[in-house]
């Protein structure tokens, strides 16, 4: 799985994840967001989902000559958070 830190949310429940990082994410197996000590797990089929169905913002051009790219929010939602709304599966 992909791990990413993130520092900042917006509007204190929203983070942004360039296109091609969920792309990378999906082809390993999921993505582990961590932000202030907390975990979120997104395992492969929800980033699936999230790349098809998510909001995705203008093209961006990369500052340091990489690659292109559109940032798409997610809501972030620690693991605890999501663990007591429905039982975690392995």
């Amino acid at each position: 799985m992909l791990k990413k830190k993130v520092k900042k949310l917006w509007q204190g429940k929203y983070l942004s994840v360039r296109d091609y990082e969920l792309k990378h994410a999906i082809a390993i197996g999921g993505l582990i967001i961590e932000h202030n000590n907390k975990t979120m797990t997104i395992d492969k089929d929800n980033c699936n989902r999230i790349m098809s169905h998510g909001n995705k913002s203008q093209k961006f051009k990369s500052k340091t000559g990489g690659k292109d790219y559109h940032l798409i929010d997610i809501t972030f939602k620690a693991d605890d958070e999501n663990a007591s709304l429905q039982g975690k599966l392995l």
